[in-house]
């Protein structure tokens, strides 16, 4: 992007764009005048108040080719490592080998693997490799909650604020306080 356009975004002034398409001021005039943003003849209406200015000149980069907008990641695409692939049965195999049932995003473990979800630890919309060093098993609340927006460490970052995290003996919290709830509870109610 030309960075006078992004120096005109960022102060907040109106532009229509760049195109170096030999009828491309014709057409957007015309577009312009269809939505009544200019008059005719006086390229000037109802949004653009001031004179509206075109070039013949092709933009010339005057920033050095720094990035237009550093605030914005661009996706790349790495190459996924050298080795074999493996299945997905292959992969939820050797993490549950390297953990165990635990979720590696509360901490809780399982009696049942079953209960764990394969899962990317960068998401896949974020550029994330489909690859067995991008994968972590998570349980179903803690998938929901990571969705395609956070990675792992968000994901615990999230868990701990929520109170979510287990507890050394890798009890969930909710489930200890269910479980506590009917030790304490008058028997007449679970009889």
């Amino acid at each position: 992007m030309h960075p006078t356009l992004v120096a005109a975004e960022r102060e907040g002034r109106q532009w229509v764009g760049i195109d170096i398409w030999d009828d491309a001021k014709a057409v957007v005039l015309a577009r312009m005048e269809q939505e009544r943003l200019v008059l005719p003849e006086a390229e000037r209406g109802d949004l653009f108040t001031e004179e509206i200015h075109f070039t013949d000149d092709p933009p010339v980069r005057d920033d050095d080719g720094l990035p237009a907008a550093p605030f914005l990641r661009p996706k790349l695409n790495v190459a996924p490592p050298k080795g074999p692939k493996m299945s997905r049965t292959e992969m939820y195999r050797f993490l549950l080998g390297q953990h165990g049932a635990k979720c590696q995003g509360c901490d809780r473990t399982f009696d049942d693997p079953r209960y764990l979800e394969l899962d990317h630890n960068t998401p896949r919309s974020d550029g994330g490799l489909n690859h067995i060093s991008n994968r972590i098993l998570l349980c179903g609340p803690c998938n929901k909650l990571k969705s395609n927006t956070l990675t792992l460490s968000g994901l615990k970052k999230q868990n701990k604020k929520l109170g979510y995290m287990a507890s050394s003996d890798g009890e969930h919290p909710l489930m200890r306080e269910i479980r506590e709830g009917r030790e304490n509870a008058p028997q007449t109610l679970f009889d």
